[in-house]
């Protein structure tokens, strides 16, 4: 009961900052240096976003704004992390706290509100915009720069995971790309695929992989990220050279490069030189040529050939530990009577055998750390679909598993409670 009161007490507290700032109130009003919790769009209400503003911020210059995607529409959690690396580098943050994992016509709705209203209300460098967003909100800030052909975005910053999965070939695909993602995320494959095809095409991006699992990025990563779009922006001239910021980011990739080799690690020494060649050309006082020259020898390297291998084999490890169970997963919804008991009970065994391997801290932990977070999410995100679809007990079913998989996770009990409350059992 204590813990019920705190939650009312928060969600009225939460509720009345939110209140604040009415979808009259006119740019001047707006708090600057602060996280606004609630933004009502003018044309629509129901439309909010949080909103971060440098508290430096005035109309007498252009301002870089992100837009940011949380994947339930929690758009003050990304705000509040990065406000200060976005109050250090003057840049805006909006989060919609509408668009959410699920169907893709509301959440495209809901960012064009926040969009509009943005661009209505502020003084936007037009030439400098860019999307952000974690998991579902990842595929979904790509997307957004992809097909929002009156939208103009400039680069993305995509967290835990990359494009959507059904992306049709074509889009507005000459964005920046910058990938963040955890050692420990069950998408690092596809972000590693994926880093391989911006590779072979020779489009811009940045890869960071960070010790963690699938959330947002600590405010360092997203500050490495920042500073990346940074410079890609004073190399394109639609921001001021900044000759001091150039040669810090300069050389501490070039130190990037000499830590890898002293460390055999060929594929973070071909993330280094790949920088040092392509984000500093052009700039006056820096000479790429021999970083180009490395580059080259690299690229045909036996060390990078058997880095990538290695890589490879990771991938296909993680996919060989997910493919059964994740098809008995998919399987379950269908199932009923004993063909159910006997899939939760196969299930059951799968997770606890993943369990044991991480426990063990052997050298498999973290490639068994993704595969089980894998099919977490895959249980999940199966019963929000059965959910969405009225399937109330298939829900209940996929709920029930992921919360003793996963006992210490309050998302699988609250939904697990919002589905058996749907079905009548109050």
């Amino acid at each position: 009961m204590v813990f019920l009161r705190w939650k009312i007490v928060a969600a009225m507290v939460a509720l009345a900052v939110s209140a604040a700032i009415p979808a009259a109130a006119d740019e001047a009003s707006l708090p600057k240096g602060i996280v606004v919790p609630s933004v009502a769009a003018l044309d629509d209400a129901s439309q909010t976003y949080a909103l971060y503003l440098p508290s430096a911020y005035t109309k007498d210059r252009r301002w870089p704004i992100i837009y940011a995607f949380d994947p339930f529409a929690h758009g003050k959690t990304p705000v509040e992390l990065y406000k200060d690396v976005a109050e250090k580098y003057g840049y805006i943050l909006a989060a919609s706290n509408v668009a959410r994992n699920g169907p893709a016509a509301p959440a495209m709705a809901a960012a064009q509100a926040v969009w509009h209203d943005t661009h209505r209300r502020l003084a936007l460098d037009r030439d400098r915009v860019y999307t952000t967003g974690l998991s579902g909100g990842a595929r979904f800030a790509t997307s957004f720069a992809l097909y929002c052909y009156t939208c103009a975005i400039a680069g993305v910053i995509a967290q835990g995971a990359g494009y959507p999965a059904g992306k049709i070939e074509g889009g507005k695909d000459g964005f920046l790309y910058y990938m963040a993602v955890g050692d420990a995320d069950f998408n690092l494959p596809e972000l590693l695929q994926l880093r391989r095809k911006k590779e072979e095409r020779g489009q811009p991006y940045r890869i960071k992989i960070y010790p963690g699992p699938h959330q947002w990025a600590p405010a360092a990563i997203f500050e490495d990220a920042i500073e990346w779009l940074e410079v890609k922006a004073m190399q394109a001239g639609t921001e001021k050279t900044d000759r001091a910021f150039i040669t810090r980011i300069f050389d501490r990739t070039r130190e990037e490069a000499v830590r890898a080799e002293q460390q055999s690690d060929a594929l973070a020494r071909l993330s280094a030189l790949r920088s040092l060649v392509s984000d500093f050309k052009g700039f006056d006082g820096i000479n790429v040529a021999e970083f180009e020259a490395e580059l080259a020898i690299l690229k045909s390297s036996k060390a990078l050939k058997g880095a990538l291998r290695k890589e490879q084999r990771e991938i296909e490890r993680q996919e060989s530990l997910t493919r059964k169970a994740g098809g008995q997963l998919g399987a379950l919804a269908a199932a009923d009577g004993q063909e159910q008991i006997m899939l939760r009970q196969e299930l059951d065994a799968a997770f606890s055998g993943l369990r044991r391997c991480i426990g063990s801290n052997g050298p498999d932990r973290t490639l068994c750390l993704r595969a089980l977070n894998q099919l977490w999410v895959q249980g999940m995100e199966s019963g929000e679909e059965e959910m969405r679809q009225g399937h109330l007990m298939q829900a209940i079913v996929y709920f029930e598993l992921m919360a003793n998989v996963a006992p210490q996770s309050s998302w699988p009990v609250l939904r697990l409670a919002a589905a058996r409350v749907k079905a009548g059992n109050h």
